[in-house]
């Protein structure tokens, strides 16, 4: 690295988080490597040399998506006000502004998002005020309320659908807990 002046991180820290994408979708050590960075350099902002000022300003306010590795298995209740990638598997309730379920993924959860977009199997029921997408290889087991629907050929849905007339969508991720359902 070139002429980098650091007073509050280490070089190893600063290419750490210069590396990385403010708008990333992360797994919980890294996130949490990431937090840990930028709180240093919140904590000594008044000290910050230009190159870790621009840094943190990169980064101050974001919101860190969270990937749920593929050949993981997690259990409860996530209420995120970003992305949510799954990969492995995931039971208990998931909430957040959107929501993807990769091809290697099992969700065995009712979901609440703007957008889903499911590649993989989820058992639950699932709840859009923007618009679902199921892929091909997916395989979804209950009931879909968006007023967006996409299934492509191939993919499997044994459910019921209603979809509401298009309406403003509202941010999901404010909510207290996710929605039960209903009718």
């Amino acid at each position: 690295m070139t002429d980098i002046k650091l007073k509050i991180l280490t070089e190893e820290d600063f290419l750490f988080l210069a590396k990385k994408n403010p708008e990333g979708i992360y797994d919980e050590e890294t996130r949490e490597n990431l937090d840990r960075i930028i709180k240093r350099l919140i904590r000594g902002k008044e000290f910050c040399t230009s190159d870790e000022k621009q840094l943190l300003k990169k980064f101050q306010d974001v919101i860190f998506g969270i990937l749920l590795r593929k050949d993981t298995e997690t259990k409860g209740k996530i209420n995120h006000p970003g992305i949510v990638q799954v990969a492995g598997n995931f039971s208990g309730d998931l909430a957040a502004e959107s929501v993807i379920i990769e091809k290697t993924a099992t969700v065995l959860a009712n979901i609440a998002a703007e957008e889903v977009l499911c590649k993989g199997k989820v058992r639950g029921d699932i709840r859009a005020t923007n618009k679902v997408k199921i892929t091909k290889e997916a395989e979804v087991t209950g009931d879909i309320h968006s007023p967006n629907l996409n299934i492509e050929k191939g993919a499997l849905f044994e459910g019921r659908c209603s979809m509401p007339k298009n309406r403003t969508p509202q941010p999901i991720f404010l909510m207290k807990k996710t929605p039960k359902k209903t009718g």
